[in-house]
C-alpha cells in the first residue's frame, strides 16, 4: 500500500483531538448532563503527498469532572501522481476526567481506545485496535493559559511500525479580549515509521473567537519543523454547547 497514506493513518492516534485548532488539550469538561460538539477541518502537505480531514467529536458530561466523548474522522488522501483515497478513519472513544484542581493548577487524564473498522489496505485504518492516554496540566494566570501534554500510545499494527509512541506538546493561550483568544501550540512525537529516528515535531498559530457562550469559531496554522513532519497546514473549525 502507499506508504505515505499509512504513514499519515498511523500518526492520527500520536495527537489526539484537543481544542479546536490545539494539538494540546485543556482540562476544561462539561459538566453533567452537558454537550458538546466540535466540527474540524484540515489541509495538510506532505512533501510527497496532501491530506484532507474533517473532525467530528460529540462529548458528554458524567459529572462535573468527567467526560465521555466519541471521535469520527473522515479525510481525503492522495500521494503526488496517483488519485485520491477517501473515507473514514479510525473512531475513537474517548474520556477526560480531571483529577485535581486548585486555584491556578488543573491537572487531568485523557484515555482512548481506536476502533479498527477503517480499511487498512486503503490507508485509512490501522487495521487494529490502539489504545492510549495522556496526562493534562493547565496553569491560569490573568489573561494567560499555560497547557502541557504528555501521552502514549499503544500502536498495534501489522506494518513493522513502532509499537510503542510518545508525545509531548505545549500551548500558551492568550484572552486577547472578552470574545477573542490568541493561541501558540509546539509539540513532538516519536516516529512511527523504524526506518527513521527523527521525531515528527510542529508548531501551531491559532485563534479562537467566541460569538457567544455556546458557539466559538476557530482558525489555524500549523508548520512542521523538519522533513518527518507535515509541511503545513490550514486548520478552521467550530464547537457547539448545549
Amino acid at each position: 500500500m502507499k506508504k505515505s497514506l499509512i504513514f499519515a493513518s498511523a500518526c492520527l492516534p500520536l495527537f489526539a483531538h484537543a481544542m479546536n485548532p490545539l494539538v494540546t488539550d485543556d482540562t476544561g469538561t462539561q459538566d453533567t448532563g452537558n454537550w458538546q460538539y466540535e466540527f474540524s477541518s484540515e489541509w495538510a502537505s506532505q512533501p510527497t503527498s496532501r491530506t484532507q480531514e474533517w473532525g467530528s467529536v460529540l462529548t458528554y458530561g458524567v459529572t462535573p469532572a468527567l467526560d465521555i466523548a466519541l471521535s469520527t474522522p473522515y479525510q481525503r488522501s492522495r500521494n503526488d501522481g496517483e488519485s485520491w483515497v477517501s473515507g473514514f478513519s479510525d473512531p475513537q472513544i474517548q474520556a477526560k476526567w480531571r483529577f485535581h484542581e486548585s486555584d491556578s493548577w488543573r491537572f487531568g487524564f485523557k484515555p482512548f481506545v481506536s476502533l479498527p473498522l477503517a480499511s487498512k489496505d486503503r490507508g485509512l485504518g490501522n487495521g487494529r485496535s490502539t489504545y492510549g492516554g495522556t496526562l493534562l496540566m493547565q496553569y491560569d494566570i490573568g489573561a494567560w493559559t499555560w497547557l502541557g501534554n504528555v501521552g502514549y500510545t499503544r500502536n498495534n499494527n501489522s506494518d513493522d511500525n513502532r509499537v510503542n509512541l510518545w508525545q509531548a506538546s505545549t500551548a500558551v493561550l492568550f484572552q486577547a479580549t472578552e470574545t477573542l483568544r490568541l493561541a501558540f501550540d509546539i509539540g513532538l512525537a516519536t516516529n512511527p515509521d523504524r526506518s527513521s529516528s527523527t521525531k515528527p515535531a510542529y508548531a501551531l498559530v491559532g485563534a479562537i473567537y467566541s460569538v457567544n457562550k455556546d458557539l466559538d469559531l476557530d482558525i489555524g496554522y500549523k508548520r512542521g519543523l523538519n522533513p518527518q513532519s507535515l509541511q503545513h497546514s490550514v486548520q478552521a473549525g467550530a464547537t457547539i454547547r448545549w
